[in-house]
């Protein structure tokens, strides 16, 4: 097992074993703010694996921690992300893949049909939490795991000949693909009145889904050609900023 999940489960442990009291550092809270894609997901070169040519894009949770101790509690979040991708540097990079594969194609380049989606996330995660109240603020620490569902952008890649007949085609569908996630980070609580706090998170989101990519192309070009699927490991990675609301209550 890894550094951090012994982590997670020392603390989810140490939180349960704790006796439960009454707390008002419970709370319930929404944010918005940006994902900032990282590492190959952000990367904009067509050789390296599982670029992802993702830009920044918009971030919505729904959390909560319960606190049965002064310190330590359990935390869930549902956190859908969405990151729009460089569609024209993507196109122009597997325009040049496609022509420098199959050169017949080329007296085709002016006859092609692109349409892509975008790159979305949805996390159903939870594990310990652990606060440092001072004063108003509360300093959140948290480390969850758990579902994430990951939609690659719908691509739709075709290629017509003089004759308006698709030669050539590249698709990968937007579906829902499950798969382990989790999110590791910190935020700050400033409290209001009535029970009231702003929220203020900073956090490291990454799931690891596989997208899968058809090709096809006409006997005419390649003779007995079947369609081709790749399998890709998508490395999801955002750094998650948000800023919100949410409300402390007592258990």
């Amino acid at each position: 097992m890894t550094r951090i999940q012994h982590l997670f489960i020392i603390l989810l442990v140490i939180g349960f074993a704790n006796h439960i009291q009454a707390q008002n550092e419970s709370f319930l809270g929404l944010t918005l703010g940006a994902a900032i894609p990282q590492g190959t997901y952000a990367e904009k070169e067509y050789k390296t694996e599982g670029a992802g040519y993702a830009n920044t894009g918009f971030l919505f949770t729904f959390d909560g921690t319960v606190f049965p101790d002064d310190y330590l509690g359990v935390g869930a979040t549902i956190t859908y992300g969405s990151n729009n991708p460089d569609k024209t540097k993507y196109k122009e990079d597997l325009t040049n893949d496609v022509l420098g594969r199959y050169p017949e194609l080329e007296e085709s380049e002016n006859s092609i049909k692109f349409d892509y989606g975008v790159w979305k996330y949805l996390n159903f995660h939870i594990g310990p939490a652990v606060t440092i109240p001072a004063g108003p603020v509360n300093f959140d620490l948290r480390l969850l795991g758990g579902l994430s569902l990951a939609w690659a952008p719908d691509q739709n890649f075709q290629i017509f000949d003089k004759n308006e007949e698709q030669i050539f085609s590249r698709a990968t569908s937007e579906k829902a693909v499950p798969t382990i996630g989790f999110t590791a980070g910190a935020g700050i609580r400033y409290a209001l009145k009535g029970g009231y706090v702003l929220r203020f998170i900073a956090e490291y989101s990454n799931c690891k889904p596989n997208i899968t990519t058809t090709e096809s192309i006409v006997d005419a070009i390649i003779e007995d050609q079947e369609p081709v699927e790749t399998e890709v490991a998508m490395p999801i990675k955002n750094v998650q900023l948000s800023f919100g609301i949410a409300y402390n209550f007592e258990l």
